[in-house]
């Protein structure tokens, strides 16, 4: 019976941990969103709702942080893109889309982007000699 209570108090006590730690993660999460630094206040709410992943409080700033997040990336990701920085912009809705990615219209912007940039790749690689020698046959060609 010893062994029994002894199994017993070292469970409490690691759910009591447990809840401290949890409660420790979802103050900081609180600290973060009111920083506005929603990549840390998500990171923050994960740890709180593993801790403690019946706490309805915890799923919730968990979402709402997920927005905010979301939202803020796809504000930078706009802000790249006007001043021309399309492979940061790029990185930002995809950034975005992890913390939502029901978002449609963040994917579809990030896929347009994505095929952009893949075409000015595209469009900047030297052709092959073989492509540059049957266009050039083409036009010496007499029709």
């Amino acid at each position: 019976m010893p062994h029994v209570r002894l199994g017993l108090l070292l469970t409490g006590a690691v759910v009591l941990l447990a809840g401290c730690v949890a409660g420790r993660s979802f103050r900081r999460g609180e600290q973060a969103t009111a920083a506005q630094q929603f990549d840390e206040a998500v990171e923050y709410y994960r740890q709180a709702l593993q801790g403690a992943p019946d706490r309805p409080e915890y799923k919730i700033a968990l979402e709402r942080a997920m927005q905010a997040a979301a939202a803020f990336h796809v504000t930078r990701g706009r802000a790249l893109e006007a001043e021309n920085r399309p492979d940061e912009a790029l990185r930002e809705y995809r950034k975005a889309m992890e913390y939502d990615p029901s978002n449609r219209s963040i994917a579809v912007r990030s896929g347009e982007l994505d095929r952009a940039l893949r075409d000015k790749i595209e469009a900047s690689r030297p052709r092959p000699a073989i492509e540059v020698l049957t266009e050039q046959a083409r036009r010496n060609t007499p029709e």
